[in-house]
């Protein structure tokens, strides 16, 4: 969701990974459920997939905002590069409640945007 989000109102480079990313889900698309909320935004989701973060990845990024517990975030990642986004997961639970994360996460992203143009 932060990914599509950010990268329609930044003009910064964005790219988003899970921390703990099936290796069976890995490269699928978006659940229907994130997808159908960002199309509600009007963002495309059409090129979106599901992919771990790695340590490519975690040293790539000037900054990192992560909306898990840190003990899930792999060891690898640069530590002193994240903030935390307090952001309940919606996996499993309905549309509805996707809506409503989507709607925090949208919020973040706005503030976060504010912040650094």
């Amino acid at each position: 969701m932060a990914e599509s989000l950010f990268g329609i109102l930044s003009r910064h480079n964005v790219m988003s990974a899970g921390s703990d990313v099936k290796k069976e889900d890995e490269g699928k698309g978006l659940h229907e459920y994130v997808s159908g909320c960002l199309n509600e935004l009007r963002c495309d989701t059409s090129g979106s997939y599901r992919k771990q973060l790695t340590r490519e990845m975690a040293n790539w990024a000037d900054r990192i905002y992560v909306m898990t517990d840190w003990k899930d975030v792999p060891e690898y990642a640069n530590y002193s590069k994240m903030q935390f986004w307090k952001v309940e997961d919606p996996k499993g639970k309905s549309y509805e409640e996707h809506i409503v994360t989507m709607g925090e996460v949208k919020g973040l992203v706005e503030k976060l945007v504010k912040e650094i143009g």
